[in-house]
């Protein structure tokens, strides 16, 4: 097994108590990378969450300034139309 995000230390490096909500991969059909996937987390395990991009090869999340995805904390649902899009 390989640790790819761990939570707890996310959440003690950001001083928010995250808790899992779940992920989405980006499918881009038989030749996707599976390299990104938007990682569901909720402050506090709230009803809300935030909604952040994350890249499965860097273990890392991809910042607003590299363009990653970001949803702010709200009741909501996104996923991937492209690379490029969210629905």
């Amino acid at each position: 097994w390989v640790v790819v995000l761990d939570i707890d230390a996310l959440a003690y490096k950001e001083n928010i108590s995250w808790v899992w909500g779940g992920y989405s991969v980006l499918d881009e059909g038989p030749n996707s990378k599976w390299d990104r996937v938007l990682v569901t987390l909720s402050p506090g395990g709230s009803d809300a969450v935030v909604m952040r991009e994350f890249d499965l090869e860097r273990c890392a999340f991809v910042s607003e300034d590299e363009n990653g995805f970001v949803v702010p904390e709200a009741k909501s649902s996104v996923s991937y139309r492209t690379r490029n899009e969210l629905l």
